[in-house]
C-alpha cells in the first residue's frame, strides 16, 4: 500500500473540520432552551405550565405527584452551569392551617430539561424542609408559553 501525500494533505482538513463540527454540536444548547432564552431576553412575558405527574423524581425516577401549576417568570438568571434559573416564593397555609412559605426553584438546562425543587418553611422554623425535586421533559411535564 502506497501513501499518496497529496491525497492525505487534502483529506486532513476535511477530517479536522468534521471533528470540530461534531464537538461544537455537542456543546450547543437545545432548540427549546434557545427559544425560551430568546423570549426572556426580548422582554416577553414567559409563562411556565407544570404537570409534576408527568415529571420524574430526581432520586428514584418515580412519577411526581398529581400537581399542576403555573407561573410567570418575573426574574431570571443565566449561567453556564445552571442554564436558565428562576424561582417563586409564596405564603400559604399548610393542611393544618399553619402559615408557611413555599419556595420553588427552577433550572432549565442547556439540554432542555427542567429541574424543579420545592421547599417549605414553617413560621418560626430555622430551616426549610425539602418537599421534592423533579426533572421534567419539555413539553410533556413542563411547557413554556409566551
Amino acid at each position: 500500500m502506497r501513501f499518496n501525500v497529496k491525497r492525505l494533505t487534502n483529506l486532513l482538513p476535511l477530517l479536522l473540520a468534521a471533528s470540530v463540527s461534531t464537538t461544537a454540536k455537542a456543546d450547543e444548547p437545545s432548540a427549546k432552551y434557545v427559544e425560551v432564552l430568546s423570549a426572556l431576553q426580548a422582554g416577553k412575558e414567559v409563562k411556565l405550565i407544570l404537570d409534576l405527574n408527568r415529571c420524574t423524581t430526581v432520586d428514584g425516577g418515580q412519577p411526581g405527584p398529581a400537581v399542576q401549576g403555573g407561573l410567570i417568570i418575573s426574574a431570571f438568571r443565566v449561567s453556564a452551569q445552571n442554564g436558565i434559573s428562576f424561582a417563586n416564593a409564596h405564603q400559604t397555609l399548610d393542611s393544618s392551617g399553619h402559615p408557611i412559605t413555599e419556595y420553588i426553584r427552577h433550572s432549565l438546562s442547556r439540554e432542555g430539561k427542567l429541574k424543579v425543587r420545592a421547599s417549605k418553611l414553617a413560621v418560626g422554623a430555622a430551616e426549610a424542609v425539602n418537599q421534592g425535586e423533579f426533572v421534567c421533559e419539555l413539553p410533556e411535564g413542563a411547557k413554556f408559553v409566551w
